[in-house]
């Protein structure tokens, strides 16, 4: 797993119930390398277990991708 993308699981698990991020808000956030497209492809790799609500995380028009 990348340090950026640990970077990115941590602050998706403090997104609160209720409430979503664009995955070019979660890059700017981390500083992450290649944007939302490197946000998204975090996410995608996602670990099983480790309770990161990936379903908090959105595309830039507020749809799921």
């Amino acid at each position: 797993m990348d340090s950026g993308w640990s970077k990115i699981y941590a602050l998706v698990k403090r997104i609160p119930k209720g409430r979503i991020v664009t995955y070019g808000q979660l890059a700017r956030a981390t500083r992450l390398r290649g944007g939302a497209r490197a946000a998204g492809h975090a996410m995608a790799a996602c670990p099983r277990g480790q309770a990161v609500p990936w379903h908090r995380v959105v595309a830039a028009g507020g749809r799921i991708a």
